[in-house]
């Protein structure tokens, strides 16, 4: 039987290619198991399983249950200041049938009532307790609090440390109490706090923190906190070291299996050694390797990548393997794949009806990868319906009804994720408010104030960013963090201690015009003075997010140079490298792409260009079949498409888009290959197809605009006007449907101009422009053929107004 053995890839790793988003998924566990935090994966990955999680077969599990608002636990006594209870009696049976319904209660993801529940055991019950109860109630207590915001982790932290200073201690300092110190850990990790978390789990180990790299990396015989210090160095980037744990505790796994002696523990074992695999091949996904992850997937699942297509996409009767062999075919680009081996698991055939496709298969994790995965492939109508049916409601149904929260997040969230894709923006925010306990209608000063869920505030915030509402979301983030709106600068320019609050309020900020705010606070963040020197503000914060938000910033101010050397410095490069290592990819995706814009925004096509085939694996004196073939990777060949439209190399542009759309499927690849026929008569027919958005209105009058301008020019001033109406109309009707952007503003600009509206009024729409995107002055070129067209159609237009 085939035990998943990994490639020889021990030593030899690439570097970390690909930071992928954030899942929002817990694994289901037995009462003393603990919940992995969050996975940087691709946004549809499941974090770690640990041991002992039920199995994925069970297709009876159906919807989760509803997750009510969290609320805020009254202030108590100390656990200090309570009398202790025994390790030599027997808890009463009403507190053990509680604590049984709290642990349920956290495994269902409702951290509030699971934080009640432990807190009312602990509050009733106390001394009466036995202590293995006890500290199961606190270690409860704390998991629930961790899952919340961080005032509560903090809590949490607090709880933890002084169950600690009451058990006893191992040579090395780790508490002998059950699971205490791998919670803690979580906790720490939560706060930001990566080192003490990683020094407590090598304790845990049993393994000195300051041991050589071989024995760091040795498997212990503690499974759990095996698993979660490779998970915490996955996250610290610390590759190498994640790949040796995994890949050494694997080792011994399948030694054990092999074994005659184990054969008691083999159930245990096999899910032990499912979680590891599903980790490297996490790891593996993340840095870049998609072929090794898929080779590992396709062998534990009793697969060969030269099987047949029908075979590869036959679930395998796990169903955690069935997904993760689905996501990473959804980030190899492999959507049909996908799509198949999802209906597969659902019991769909392709070919059903839609009323059946859309009908939940009950199994909640196999149901929403498929919500996904259609909004992926731009298919929103299925993917709606689906969600709808998840929660009972029908597409025909009042708005009031289709707004009512489901009342559970996993399901109400994605809706309100939907409905923002869509457009719908009115009902993902009516939605959103009434989850927080909020009329939609109030006045301002009522539907600012935060409400007790913090992820919840957050996301209407960045709802109100994203539909132009900037000054509500201000207000709201503002006061999340206890600022007065009214107060001065210095006090609204100091980091709250919270930075998802802070970045999104530096991101605010800047659409508002208040650069020199969102400078101060971001320079803040990432611990820099502004009156620091120039090779002080470039060099990297270590935080990777606050870095990359400084790096735009920058790029919207058109200080493009020091995101360079800021980049650079990330990347490990230096500024007067030769030109072939710059060119060379860092490895880590994000790091690349943002190098490879940022020359684009500077002018440096050739470096731009380059950069972007090293990624991916091409030289550019290969042939144009090489050239024109995608990567594999979506991100980066639509920015090398892109920049080939810069550079007006228009016709192999063209050409790998349309195999990038042949590919991915993508709503961004289609409004990509939409935008390379603006001007052509092709347009017209392939537009009638998309599905109207902010993008399709603004590319349909840059056509309309672009026909115009060719039109007076070549001296046909009557069908030019024509057509400059219906580009006016179209930038019209998407400035008033859709948050104003600069190139809306632009557009709208161009078009009065154009119709020789008065200076004063088009001024005011590029000024606009300015405000929302300052850095697009710089990277004005007057010598686009496009702009010279519509430089001569202008002139003939005010020539024609002076004679009449």
């Amino acid at each position: 039987m085939s035990y998943g053995l990994p490639p020889d890839y021990g030593s030899t790793s690439q570097p970390s290619q690909h930071r992928l988003p954030d899942a929002n998924q817990d694994a289901n566990q037995d009462i003393h198991q603990e919940t992995m935090p969050e996975s940087k994966l691709n946004p549809c990955a499941q974090p770690f399983v640990p041991r002992g999680s039920g199995g994925d077969d069970d297709r009876s599990s159906g919807t989760p249950p509803t997750i009510r608002d969290r609320r805020t636990t009254a202030h108590r006594a100390s656990f200090s200041q309570r009398p202790h209870p025994s390790g030599n009696k027997q808890s009463p049976k009403e507190a053990r049938e509680n604590i049984n319904q709290a642990y349920i209660t956290l495994k269902n993801k409702q951290f509030s009532d699971a934080e009640e529940k432990f807190q009312a055991v602990i509050d009733e019950f106390g001394s009466q307790l036995s202590q293995a109860d006890y500290q199961n109630s606190v270690i409860g207590l704390a998991r629930s609090l961790n899952e919340q915001t961080p005032e509560k982790q903090e809590e949490a932290c607090s709880h933890l440390e002084e169950l600690r200073s009451k058990g006893r201690l191992t040579k090395l300092g780790a508490s002998t109490i059950p699971y205490l110190d791998l919670v803690l850990s979580r906790c720490e990790e939560a706060l930001g706090l990566l080192s003490k978390a990683e020094t407590r789990l090598l304790k845990l180990r049993n393994i000195n923190p300051d041991a050589d790299e071989e024995i760091l990396c040795q498997h212990s015989h503690n499974f759990d906190a095996d698993i979660t210090n490779a998970r915490l160095w996955q996250f610290m980037e610390k590759h190498q070291r994640t790949e040796t744990l995994l890949v050494n505790i694997k080792k011994e796994l399948t030694d054990k299996l092999l074994s005659k002696q184990y054969r008691a523990m083999a159930k245990t074992l096999h899910q032990q050694l499912r979680t590891v695999n599903i980790a490297l091949v996490r790891l593996l996904q993340e840095m870049g390797l998609y072929e090794w992850a898929e080779e590992l997937l396709l062998d534990i699942s009793g697969k060969r990548s030269n099987n047949s297509e029908g075979f590869l996409c036959k679930p395998c009767r796990n169903n955690e393997i069935n997904l993760a062999l689905a996501r990473l075919w959804q980030v190899m680009g492999k959507h049909e794949r996908t799509e198949k081996l999802l209906l597969n698991m659902s019991g769909k055939h392709p070919n059903a009806s839609e009323e059946i496709l859309c009908r939940p298969f009950g199994v909640f994790a196999i149901d929403m990868a498929l919500v996904r995965h259609w909004e992926i492939m731009n298919k929103h109508k299925p993917s709606g319906k689906l969600l709808l049916n998840m929660c009972d409601k029908h597409p025909d149904a009042s708005e009031e009804v289709l707004c009512r929260p489901f009342g559970n997040l996993d399901i109400d969230l994605p809706l309100v994720r939907h409905w923002e894709i869509t457009g719908n923006y009115h009902l993902a925010e009516k939605l959103l408010l009434n989850m927080l306990g909020k009329q939609p209608g109030k006045n301002k000063e009522i539907l600012c104030q935060p409400c007790g869920n913090y992820d919840l505030n957050l996301k209407l915030a960045r709802l109100w960013h994203d539909m132009g509402n900037y000054e509500w979301a201000e207000s709201l983030l503002l006061n999340m963090c206890g600022k007065d709106p009214n107060g001065n600068e210095e006090h609204l320019c100091k980091p709250c201690g919270n930075n998802d609050i802070d970045l999104a309020l530096i991101r605010n900020w800047e659409m508002l015009g208040k650069y020199e705010w969102a400078k101060k606070l971001l320079f803040s963040v990432a611990g820099k003075s502004p009156l620091a020197s120039e090779e002080e503000l470039c060099k990297p914060c270590g935080d990777f997010n606050i870095d990359l938000t400084l790096v735009r910033y920058w790029g919207i101010v058109g200080e493009n140079k020091r995101s360079e050397k800021l980049l650079l410095d990330m990347s490990g490069k230096q500024l007067d490298d030769n030109e072939e290592d710059l060119c060379k990819a860092c490895g880590h995706l994000l790091i690349d792409l943002a190098l490879a814009r940022n020359w684009k925004a500077m002018g440096e096509h050739r470096r731009s260009e380059k950069l972007l085939l090293d990624m991916s694996g091409k030289q550019p004196n290969d042939t144009e079949e090489d050239l024109c073939t995608p990567s594999g990777n979506h991100d980066i060949d639509l920015a090398l498409v892109r920049l080939w439209q810069v550079m007006d190399k228009n016709e192999r542009a063209q050409r790998l888009i349309h195999r990038c759309s042949d590919l991915y499927h993508t709503s961004e690849c289609e409004f990509t290959l939409l935008n390379s026929y603006i001007g052509e008569a092709r347009f017209m027919e392939m537009v009638t197809g998309y599905q109207e958005s902010a993008n399709t209105l603004l590319a349909t009058s840059i056509h309309y605009f672009n026909l115009a301008s060719r039109q007076i020019a070549d001296g046909d001033p009557e069908r030019g006007q024509d057509n400059l109406i219906k580009a006016l109309e179209s930038v019209e009707s998407a400035l008033e449907k859709y948050p104003e952007t600069a190139s809306a503003c632009s557009q709208k600009a161009h078009c009065l101009r154009m119709m020789n509206y008065k200076e004063e009024e088009w001024e005011e729409w590029f000024k606009k422009a300015n405000v929302l995107d300052p850095g697009r002055v710089d990277r004005f070129k007057a010598y686009d053929d496009w702009r010279i067209i519509e430089a001569s159609a202008v002139e003939k237009v005010k020539n024609q107004a002076l004679r009449t």
